[in-house]
């Protein structure tokens, strides 16, 4: 398609109102949905970072009372 000028490449043959307005709508609606991935991304990885610190808390704290036993029944593995 050819326009003349700027402003005809705006007004779009008069339907300029609506190929605008749709353009607009699915770019905000792109960014939306960036921004949530985004967030959503962060919230996930900060979970799995807690989870792994409360999976090695627990490991240590097993490990920590299997040699405190072993010391108070006097086994040595």
């Amino acid at each position: 398609m050819h326009f003349e000028d700027i402003s005809s490449f705006f007004d779009m043959g008069g339907y300029g109102l609506y190929v605008w307005l749709s353009f607009g709508a699915a770019a905000l609606s792109l960014l939306v949905l960036w921004v949530d991935s985004f967030f959503s991304k962060r919230t996930l990885l900060t979970q799995v970072l807690s989870e792994q610190a409360r999976q090695a808390r627990i490991k240590a704290a097993a490990e920590q009372s299997a040699t405190a036993e072993q010391r108070t029944t006097g086994e040595i593995i």
